[in-house]
């Protein structure tokens, strides 16, 4: 069993986790039919924030965190801590959904850009 210390964190640990550990799998061979992406998001003022610091977790104090295969959009997990209205539920799931296919954007241009650059190496 591996155990891991975080030693500093500034917020989104969960997402963070899940985004690391899909690289890992990529970067490890492992064949995967789409990515898990994470995001977390919370209401301020009415509107939905994304990618939440630490001390912006605090204050706001309710947060959510959605895990999703992009290209299925399925959700794989959803996690809320501390309570949240019924009301911004869809405001907050929306933006956090449209976070996870950004990450989504953003790691599948970074693995296509890897397998590219090994591919050359290798001749």
């Amino acid at each position: 069993m591996v155990t891991f210390q975080v030693l500093q964190a500034d917020g989104g640990v969960a997402s963070a986790a899940i985004n690391a550990a899909t690289l890992a799998l990529i970067d490890a061979g492992v064949p995967m039919k789409d990515y898990v992406c994470a995001c977390s998001a919370a209401m301020v003022d009415d509107f939905p924030f994304l990618d939440l610091s630490h001390l912006e977790e605090v204050v706001v104090g309710s947060m959510v965190t959605f895990a999703c295969l992009p290209r299925s959009k399925q959700i794989v997990l959803s996690e809320m801590s501390g309570r949240l209205h019924l009301d911004y539920l869809d405001k907050v799931m929306d933006a956090a959904l449209k976070g996870c296919e950004d990450v989504f954007h953003i790691m599948d241009s970074i693995v296509r850009s890897q397998v590219a650059h090994m591919a050359a190496a290798m001749g």
